[in-house]
């Protein structure tokens, strides 16, 4: 069934228009002024086209008012013709003017127009991610809201650009500004000043991009400076390492006490599963049997089947096959250092990384963390010539590529597999 829709239209010789709602129902036509007279340049005539659009731009003094008031306005006609079977169009245009004669706002004659910045914008942006007027509009969570997590990166990106105000002494970033510029400004204060790894540059790079494409496809802005090859989000490699299958049998066999042996084991459920820290460590079973985990991803929200490997239904039955409690993040890391730590477990050693592209030692009890036993799972998979695919089923990952840097699998371990094969068939 067709839904109401906002129409402009504009008599010659006019400053503005009239906002018109549209609306086809059972064989009758309802052409219905709203009340509401606006700048042609404000209406956004494409918005049907999109859900996450609305019929006034965000550059409208109003917007947020008048956009709620035609929401309500399109609701009320589709509740009164599919709930209340009105059929008459002269009928649902006396309900609407009953209903809404004291919701229209009276607006000043001169139309007022908000002149956003990079700042102000991001604002919004935030804050209608945050009480769910944007949505996600890509990926399996399309259409559901912004989860606090990811909100939380974006807090931080406004963070420093307003320290990046304070530092050059701005009242704000204008669009036509964010230029290579503003970019190379940025990266000096982010590098020399903030101390940021090129990671979070990168982050905070990635979010300042979303940011002006969504005000490029809100029509708050037409700039593209941000589109330059040379305003770029930098590749890097995380520190993450991952444990070989015999330091995780030497971890699997030695017994801590209390909430260390707790904590291991959490650990371990991410060597033997490839799952999240959050999922392992809170969440809500679909369904587990003899062979099979099945979950909801947090991250995700995708439903994940897990074969359960012999070594995890051992820790399942110390626990009555459930889970051990679990504890945070924090905790969590704090812990598995010291038990990385231990000399008892004797495991812990000197390894060499990249740090920026310098090689540099540590210990490798000073990089394991949460994410290590998912990182674990699939590279000790990889090395066992486990089909990518396969282990991708368990670890979620969309592409080979993605996996592969996931993993950091280097030429050598792909030769060394390939010739394995090769060996096995004979050839």
């Amino acid at each position: 069934m067709a839904i109401p829709k906002i129409y402009f239209k504009q008599k010659k010789n006019e400053r503005d228009g009239q906002l018109y709602l549209y609306y086809s129902f059972f064989g009758d036509r309802l052409e219905y002024y709203t009340g509401f007279r606006i700048e042609e340049k404000f209406y956004n005539n494409q918005y049907f086209k999109n859900n996450q659009k609305k019929p006034i731009k965000n550059n409208y003094g109003f917007a947020i008012q008048v956009n709620d008031t035609l929401e309500e306005m399109m609701t009320f006609c589709m509740t009164q013709v599919n709930t209340n079977k009105v059929r008459s169009k002269d009928i649902l245009r006396s309900l609407l003017d009953e209903e809404f004669k004291d919701k229209i706002i009276v607006l000043d004659s001169e139309t007022i127009e908000v002149q956003h910045d990079l700042i102000s914008y991001f604002e919004l942006v935030i804050k209608e991610r945050r009480d769910g007027t944007r949505v996600i509009i890509k990926g399996p969570r399309k259409g559901q809201r912004y989860k606090a997590s990811s909100i939380k990166n974006q807090d931080t990106t406004l963070y420093n650009l307003k320290k990046y105000i304070e530092l050059h002494k701005l009242k704000n970033i204008p669009f036509n500004e964010v230029n290579l510029t503003f970019y190379n400004k940025f990266k000096k204060m982010c590098f020399d000043i903030e101390k940021m790894t090129t990671s979070t540059f990168a982050t905070r790079i990635r979010d300042i991009k979303a940011i002006m494409n969504e005000a490029g496809e809100f029509f708050v802005t037409e700039e593209i400076g941000h589109k330059s090859s040379r305003f770029i989000k930098p590749d890097y490699e995380s520190d993450t390492i991952s444990i070989s299958m015999q330091d995780i049998e030497k971890l699997h066999n030695h017994e801590f006490v209390g909430k260390y042996n707790r904590v291991k084991d959490l650990f371990l459920i991410g060597c033997y599963s490839a799952m999240r820290f959050e999922d392992f460590s809170n969440f809500q079973i679909l369904s587990l049997d003899e062979r099979f985990l099945r979950m909801k991803q947090n991250k995700t929200e995708e439903r994940v089947t897990i074969p359960i490997m012999k070594k995890l239904r051992e820790i399942l039955e110390k626990y009555d096959n459930n889970w051990p409690k679990p504890v945070s993040n924090q905790e969590f890391n704090r812990t598995i250092k010291e038990i990385f730590r231990s000399k008892a477990l004797k495991i812990d050693k000197e390894i060499t990384i990249k740090v920026e592209g310098v090689s540099k030692k540590v210990m490798m009890s000073d990089l394991v963390g949460s994410h290590t036993g998912r990182r674990s799972y699939a590279t000790n998979m990889f090395m066992l010539g486990v089909p990518n695919l396969l282990i991708m089923t368990a670890t979620g990952h969309k592409t080979e590529k993605s996996f592969l840097k996931y993993i950091r699998a280097t030429n050598e371990d792909k030769a060394r597999l390939l010739a394995e094969w090769m060996d096995k068939l004979g050839i």
